[in-house]
C-alpha cells in the first residue's frame, strides 16, 4: 500500500520511535503472535478462493 503521504509516514515514525524500546519490542511480539494465529487459523480452515470468483466482484 502506497497511499500514505510522506508527512503522515514521518509522523507515524516519530510516534513509533518516541516509544521506549521495550514497548516497541512488546508491540512487535504481540503483533507477530496475532499474525501467526491468523495464518494458523486460515490454514486450518483450508478455504481456497478462486481468482475467477474474485474478479467477478
Amino acid at each position: 500500500m502506497n497511499d500514505t503521504t510522506e508527512p503522515v509516514k514521518q509522523k507515524q515514525l516519530e510516534i513509533w520511535l518516541a516509544k521506549p524500546i521495550e514497548e516497541r519490542l512488546r508491540l512487535t511480539l504481540t503483533m507477530n503472535d496475532e499474525l501467526y494465529g491468523f495464518w494458523n487459523a486460515a490454514k486450518k480452515s483450508n478455504t481456497k478462493i478462486s481468482l475467477d470468483k474474485l474478479s467477478d466482484k
